[in-house]
C-alpha cells in the first residue's frame, strides 16, 4: 500500500472514531428528549399529579378592584381533601374561608354558584392540535367562573387559533421559591357583551395561574406569591437528565480518545488529554446547558445569581473558546437599563432576560468550525492534495 493510500485510511478511521462518539451522543440525547417530551408535554400531571392533589397550594397577592370586593389583599387556595374524582379546597380571602368540591381531572367546579366551569387559578388548557384540554376538550372559546375574581359576569375566554400568539414569557418570582421565566398561555376575558373584562397568565406546563388583570370597574390584578405545586419540575428534569447525559458521555469520549490514541492525536478537533485540554473540553461541551438555556440563573430565578453566573460563563468561555466568546457578551446587554434603574434608588426585580437565545451554543460551534477547518486542511496538505 502506497504512503498516501494509508494516510487516506488512516484519515477514514479517525473519523469512524468521531462518527460513532457523537452517533452516541445524539442518539442519547433524541432517547431522553423524546421521553421527556412524551411525560411532561401538556402539565406536569404525570409526574407530580394534579393541583388538586392534597397538600397543594397557592397564595396570590391582590390589588386594586378585586381586592376591595373580595374584601382582602391575600387570596389562599389549599386542596384539603381529594378521592379519585374530586378534590375539596378551602379558599380563604378576607378573613373567610369558602369550600368548593372540584373534578381533579377536568379542574370544573361542582359545588358552587357556577357549576361545570373551572376556576381561573388552575386549569388545563393546551390547544395543539393533536391534543385534547382535560377541562376544555377542542374547545377554543372557554367558560370560566367568575369566583374569586371580582367580576360580575359569566367569563369566556378567546383562545387565539396559532399557540404561538397565546405564549407568553412571564418572569415569576415566588417568596418561597423562584422559578424564573415561564413560557405561558395568556387568554383575554370577556364578558355576556363580548366586552374585554381581564387578562390571565398561566404557567403553560402546569396550569397554575401566574398574573391576572380585571379591568371591570377599574384595574384589579392578582399575582402569585408563593405555590409548593412544581410549576417548573419539566425544565428542572430536563436541566438535570441533560446534563448528566453530557457528563457521561464526556468521560465515554476521553475514555475511548485515550485508548485511540494515535487516530485521537489525528483528528481535527484534537486536544491535549491534560487538564487544561479537558477542562475546556467540558465547558465547551456543557456550557450551553449549565449557563444558557437551562442554566442555573434561569433555574433558580434569582437575578443575583443570574447575573453572577452570566460573568462565571463568560469567563470559562474565554477560557476555553478564546476570541469566540464575543455573542456571549450579548448577554449583558438587557442589564442595562435594569441596572440605571437600581442606580437612581428604585429595586431591581425585573429583567427582560435573553431567555431561549443560545449564544453559548453559538460562540461553541463558531469554535468548533473553525478548528474542524484548520485540522481538515492540515490533513489534506499531509495527504498531498493541497486542497483546503
Amino acid at each position: 500500500m502506497s504512503e498516501k493510500a494509508k494516510k487516506s485510511n488512516q484519515a477514514s478511521r479517525r473519523r469512524d472514531f468521531a462518527f460513532y462518539d457523537f452517533l452516541i451522543l445524539a442518539i442519547a440525547i433524541a432517547v431522553f428528549l423524546a421521553g421527556w417530551y412524551g411525560i411532561t408535554k401538556g402539565s406536569n400531571i404525570f409526574v407530580a399529579g394534579s393541583f388538586y392533589s392534597k397538600g397543594f397550594y397557592a397564595t396570590y397577592q391582590l390589588e386594586g378592584t378585586i381586592a376591595r370586593k373580595l374584601g382582602g389583599s391575600l387570596l389562599e387556595i389549599e386542596t384539603v381533601a381529594a378521592d379519585d374524582e374530586t378534590a375539596t379546597l378551602n379558599v380563604k380571602v378576607g378573613g373567610k374561608t369558602n369550600k368548593l368540591v372540584v373534578n381533579r381531572d377536568t379542574a370544573k367546579v361542582l359545588e358552587d354558584t357556577q357549576i361545570n366551569a373551572p376556576l381561573i387559578y388552575y386549569y388545563d388548557l393546551h390547544m395543539e392540535p393533536w391534543y385534547t384540554s382535560a377541562t376544555f376538550g377542542n374547545d377554543k372559546k372557554p367558560y370560566f367562573s367568575s369566583e374569586f375574581t371580582g367580576l360580575d359576569s359569566v367569563l369566556q375566554a378567546h383562545v387565539k387559533q396559532k399557540n404561538s400568539d397565546n405564549m407568553v414569557l412571564w418572569y415569576h418570582r415566588s417568596e418561597d421559591r423562584s422559578y424564573g421565566p415561564q413560557y405561558s398561555w395568556e387568554l383575554n376575558l370577556y364578558d355576556e357583551m363580548g366586552k374585554n373584562v381581564g387578562t390571565i397568565v398561566n404557567d403553560s406546563t402546569s396550569g397554575v395561574l401566574l398574573n391576572a388583570r380585571f379591568y371591570q370597574d377599574g384595574l384589579g390584578t392578582a399575582n402569585l406569591l408563593r405555590t409548593n405545586y412544581p410549576t417548573s419540575l419539566n425544565r428542572q428534569v430536563i436541566f438535570c437528565g441533560m446534563n448528566l447525559i453530557l457528563v457521561l458521555w464526556g468521560i465515554f469520549h476521553l475514555v475511548r480518545a485515550k485508548r485511540h490514541r494515535q487516530e485521537w492525536e489525528a483528528h481535527p478537533t484534537y486536544f491535549p488529554l491534560n487538564f487544561a485540554g479537558i477542562s475546556k473540553f467540558y465547558i465547551r461541551l456543557m456550557a450551553f446547558t449549565i449557563f444558557d438555556f437551562l442554566g442555573v440563573g434561569v433555574q433558580t430565578g434569582n437575578l443575583n445569581v443570574l447575573l453572577v453566573t452570566d460573568l462565571i460563563g463568560l469567563a470559562l468561555m474565554i477560557y476555553a473558546v478564546g476570541g469566540f466568546a464575543f455573542p456571549v457578551v450579548f448577554k449583558f446587554l438587557p442589564w442595562i437599563a435594569p441596572l440605571l434603574v437600581l442606580a437612581v434608588g428604585r429595586p431591581l426585580d425585573y429583567v427582560q432576560y435573553p431567555f431561549g437565545i443560545p449564544l453559548y451554543l453559538i460562540a461553541v460551534v463558531m469554535y468548533e468550525i473553525n478548528k474542524f477547518l484548520v485540522g481538515k486542511k492540515n490533513e489534506n496538505l499531509a495527504l498531498g492534495t493541497g486542497k483546503i
